[in-house]
């Protein structure tokens, strides 16, 4: 079992040098192309910094585990045992997370990395390591919508309203630094807006209680409210610094112009067999 837990620790510390050492646009490159086998890509939280979270379904068939849930009261047991709320987070499409904290509850071993960038996690025989991925926000004018990803994974998608008449710009930001659970605007009106994280000065992504299909807002970018709420889960996710890319609307296809050809100066010719003859 030390042999065991001996080349795990050497595993861990594998992965973990790759998380700190490899360039940041050439990992992520890597990691769009495939994951490693024996590795699950975690999501983190901003409102929960130094946590990192696994699907529940991933890490529970990577450690040989059984799953039991109960829509009726939510209820959800991992490895035969009741897994408190506290160690459970949930995607806007229903996916369920599990914490390190969650799964030390129900059995497993987790040695956290001092870098807090992956954990291996171990349970009898079984063992993965859970390493944080990288997040990039897109926004599309033209569809009017965004999506989200921590590293393959989209962890987002929702629509949007943004800026009437093009006030939106487009570009690359990132997101902050200023974020708020309520911010009022300074504009308009002293306007509320839940769940704002800036991304551009003035414009921010932020939820509103009226998301239609088009641009409506003066020029930020609004989200729902109602549902599985993505302003908040936007706000809780998205990392100061994260990057965030504006799309503009895509130029409209020009019509073709009909093809005119004018016959002046041209001598038309009768068929043979047509021509008239004059007595």
């Amino acid at each position: 079992m030390s042999l065991l837990r001996n080349k795990l620790s050497i595993h861990a510390l594998l992965m973990a040098l790759i998380v700190a050492w490899l360039p940041g646009p050439n990992f992520a490159a890597q990691a769009e192309e495939a994951v490693p086998e024996g590795v699950i890509e975690s999501i983190t939280f901003d409102t929960d910094h130094g946590k990192l979270y696994a699907p529940l379904n991933d890490a529970a068939a990577a450690l040989g585990w059984m799953v039991v849930s109960d829509a009726g009261t939510n209820l959800l047991a991992l490895n035969g045992k009741n897994l408190d709320k506290a160690h459970r987070r949930r995607l806007p499409d229903g996916t369920e997370l599990i914490s390190g904290e969650g799964m030390t509850a129900c059995g497993a071993e987790v040695n956290l990395h001092p870098s807090g960038q992956s954990a291996t996690i171990i349970a009898g025989e079984r063992q993965f390591t859970l390493m944080r991925a990288e997040k990039k926000v897109e926004v599309s004018l033209g569809e009017q919508q965004l999506r989200a990803w921590q590293g393959r994974r989209l962890v987002l998608q929702t629509k949007v309203s943004s800026g009437k008449n093009g006030r939106t710009p487009a570009g690359k930001f990132v997101a902050g630094p200023y974020k708020a659970r309520m911010h009022r605007s300074t504009r308009y009106h002293n306007a509320p807006m839940p769940w704002s994280v800036q991304i551009n000065g003035p414009v921010f992504i932020h939820g509103f209680t009226s998301v239609p299909d088009y641009p409506a807002s003066h020029g930020c970018i609004r989200m729902p409210l109602s549902g599985a709420n993505p302003a908040r889960f936007f706000y809780e996710w998205v990392d100061r610094g994260t990057p965030v890319t504006i799309l503009p609307v895509p130029p409209k296809p020009k019509k073709p112009q009909p093809v005119r050809t004018s016959l002046s100066g041209l001598h038309l010719l009768e068929p043979p067999g047509r021509r008239e003859v004059r007595g």
